[in-house]
Formats: structure tokens, C-alpha cells, sequence
């Protein structure tokens, strides 16, 4: 990886800016999810915070696609990184008053998610303009490092920050993290692109549509991977209820079980960081059959060491395929395109994301835990046929 950032030093500030924000993002998440579960006692009120995390964006995902191959990728990413410092920087504020309640933490959740729409795709669409071809996959590989290690540091601190000190403090450590991103985003020298014609919404939806209909294997893989995400929301959901409600190990124990999780993306990671093409259907059939697999064991486990070691599984699978995924798709569509292709990729992936949060929270609280976590594995299986059969993905 030091190579890498030794021949693309541009990355390597991009990279930093993904860093710092990523760790505070995870402080940040710990901290919502926990003090709804710990105001309410519910997985329904910890689905329905989850829906606030991405429908917002999802609605939005089309106008900030435009937005992204409209103005400079970087100008987008500093613009929601300030957003967001000030929003999270106001509930911070709120919390240490203890005027913090859930309409607040609500509203503020949106914002996020809107802010957030614009920012993710302006960085997946910037990347390959960062690194030379041959080094695309080690570039994402080094990116959902980040993804990884910081959901292992996030939870482990941000718990401690919790239990010592409160909320209000990972609030405004998360509002601190997306200002040093923005400074990290500011030094990064965007490289020259063709940027596209100015048209109408409409015009510039049937051109992402038609530039999807030239990547077939991409809308072939929409279906399976949004009904995976559909049944993949029971993780989330399903952590702080098995933490706090079956082992009933509090806060410290919601932040260890989402540290495995990130352990486990950080270990796929790692793995493929070193390689520059990967066989593309092996390890997207291999990412499934992991997830499924490991699902089984939190699902069935009566220790929450091993749910955890089952969350380091998920994780692990959950990591190779997105990897993966965004590689291909990075190499698949031209850049004129690429970041209203990348949203309205991201918008239907995520699009069952809001109804999953709230059904598999009503799931969860009706058949526990290990039920919901059973019926998602069992989907995975079904998932794994399906995308196995696709001829689309034989022939890259």
C-alpha cells in the first residue's frame, strides 16, 4: 500500500480525508444507534432511525449524481463534509445542554443523509482519476481499509467515549472529523475530466439510463444485490437488541460486536489490496456464500464472543464483494458519466435499504434475534443461485 501512495500522492491526501471522516462516522453511528435502543428499548426505533441514515439520500441519489459530473467532484465532497460538521456540530451542542430528543436526532439524521448523497458518489467517481488503471483495485481495497479499521477503532472508542463521558462528546468528535476532511479534500489537486453537457432532470436521467443499458452486467446485478441489502439490514438492527437485550452486555457490548464486523472488513480488505484483478465472479459467489454462512453462527450463538467471531465472517464477505463491485463498475463506465451512474447505482442497490430497516425491526421484535438473522441467511443462498446463473458475470 506504501507503494501506492508513494506513485499517487493526490490519493494519498484523498485517502486521509476519507480516513479521518470514516473514524468519526463510527464514533458517530455507535452513539445514535445506542441512545435510541437505550431511550426506547426497540429494534422498530432503531429500524426507524436506520431509514432516516438512507431514504433522504436514496430520493436525492439522482439530483446529486448530476451534480457530481456537473461541477468539480472535489468542490462537491468539501461542500458536504461543511454540511455535515455543522449539523453534527449542533446536535453535539444540543446533547451537552440535554436538550438532545428524537425529533432533533431525526431531523439532523436527514440532513446527514442528503449531505452524504452528494459526498459518496463524488468520491467513488473521483477515485480512478486518482491512480493509474492498474492500480484501481488497490486503491478501493486501501479505501474500504478505512471502512474496516475504523469500524473496529469507531465502536471501541466511541463506547468508551459513551460510558466515560457521554454522547455529546462523539457527536462532536464526528462534527471535528468532517472539518479535517474537508482541509484533507482541499489540498487534493482534481485531475482535468470532460465534464458533462448541462440538460434538463429528465435529459440527464434517460442519458444515466442509457449509459447503464451500455453496462448490462451492472443492471443485472441491481436486483440480487438490493434484495441482499433488503435482508442484510437485519445486522444493523439486530446488533444492539443481541448486545443489550440477550447478552446483556450494554454499550461495551454493542461496541465490541460492531468492532468484529469492522475486524472482518478490515481482514478482506487486506486481502485484496495486494492483488490487481481479482476473478470478479469467485469472489462476489465466495462474499455470499461467507455472509450466509456466518449469519448462521450469530444467529445460533448463545456467547456473544461467538456472535462476534460470526460478525468478523459477515464483514469479511460483506468487504469482498464490495471491493469488488465498485472496482468492476469503476472500470465499466466512462467518466463523463460515472458519478450519476455511481448515485443512481448506489439509489437502487440501497433502494429496499428504508422499508428493510423498519420491517426487519417489527421482524426482530416478533421472532427475536436469531430468527430474523436466519430468514436473511437463508436468503443469501437463494441470492447466491441467482447471481451464479448470470451470464454477464461468466464472461468478464
Amino acid at each position: 500500500m506504501l507503494e501506492l501512495f508513494r506513485a499517487h500522492p493526490a490519493f494519498l491526501r484523498f485517502w486521509l480525508a476519507q480516513a479521518v471522516s470514516q473514524i468519526g462516522d463510527r464514533v458517530h453511528s455507535l452513539a445514535l444507534i445506542w441512545l435510541v435502543y437505550h431511550w426506547s428499548g426497540s429494534a422498530s426505533a432503531v429500524g426507524v432511525i436506520l431509514i432516516a441514515t438512507s431514504l433522504p439520500g436514496i430520493l436525492v441519489a439522482p439530483l446529486a449524481g448530476m451534480v457530481c459530473d456537473r461541477y468539480p467532484r472535489r468542490l462537491v465532497m468539501i461542500c458536504a463534509d461543511l454540511v455535515r460538521a455543522l449539523v453534527v456540530g449542533a446536535l453535539a451542542w444540543l446533547a451537552h445542554g440535554g436538550a438532545l430528543a428524537l425529533p432533533e436526532l431525526i431531523a439532523a439524521t436527514v440532513v446527514i443523509s442528503i449531505a452524504s448523497a452528494f459526498f459518496n458518489p463524488a468520491a467513488l467517481a473521483m477515485v480512478p482519476g486518482l491512480v493509474a488503471p492498474a492500480a484501481l483495485l488497490r486503491a478501493n481495497a486501501a479505501s474500504q481499509l478505512l471502512v474496516g479499521a475504523s469500524a473496529v477503532a469507531g465502536p471501541l472508542f466511541g463506547s468508551a467515549l459513551i460510558a466515560l463521558i457521554g454522547v455529546a462528546l462523539a457527536f462532536a468528535i464526528n462534527a471535528v472529523s468532517f472539518l479535517l476532511s474537508a482541509l484533507f479534500i482541499v489540498s487534493v489537486r482534481e485531475p482535468a475530466r470532460r465534464v458533462a453537457p448541462r440538460r434538463g432532470f429528465w435529459s440527464e436521467l434517460r442519458a444515466g439510463r442509457e449509459a447503464l443499458s451500455r453496462a448490462p452486467l451492472i443492471g443485472a446485478l441491481m436486483g440480487p444485490v438490493a434484495v441482499v441489502n433488503f435482508f442484510f439490514a437485519a445486522v444493523p438492527v439486530v446488533t444492539p437488541v443481541l448486545a443489550e437485550g440477550v447478552h446483556d452486555a450494554g454499550a461495551a457490548g454493542l461496541g465490541m460486536l460492531m468492532a468484529c464486523f469492522g475486524a472482518g472488513m478490515l481482514g478482506g480488505s487486506l486481502a485484496l489490496s495486494t492483488r490487481h484483478r481479482p476473478g470478479e465472479r469467485g469472489v462476489v459467489l465466495a462474499g455470499f456464500l461467507v455472509m450466509a454462512g456466518c449469519l448462521v453462527v450469530v444467529a445460533l450463538s448463545p456467547w456473544l464472543a461467538l456472535a462476534g467471531a460470526g460478525l468478523v465472517g459477515v464483514g469479511l464477505g460483506l468487504s469482498a464483494i464490495n471491493i469488488t463491485l465498485i472496482t468492476l463498475f469503476q472500470r465499466l463506465l466512462e467518466d463523463a458519466s460515472r458519478g450519476k451512474i455511481m448515485a443512481l447505482v448506489t439509489a437502487l442497490a440501497l433502494s429496499l435499504q428504508p422499508l428493510a430497516y423498519g420491517v426487519m425491526g417489527v421482524v426482530t421484535d416478533l421472532i427475536r434475534p436469531g430468527g430474523a438473522l436466519l430468514v436473511s441467511a437463508a436468503v443469501m443462498l437463494l441470492i447466491t443461485l441467482w447471481v451464479a446463473r448470470l451470464q454477464a458475470l461468466k464472461e468478464v
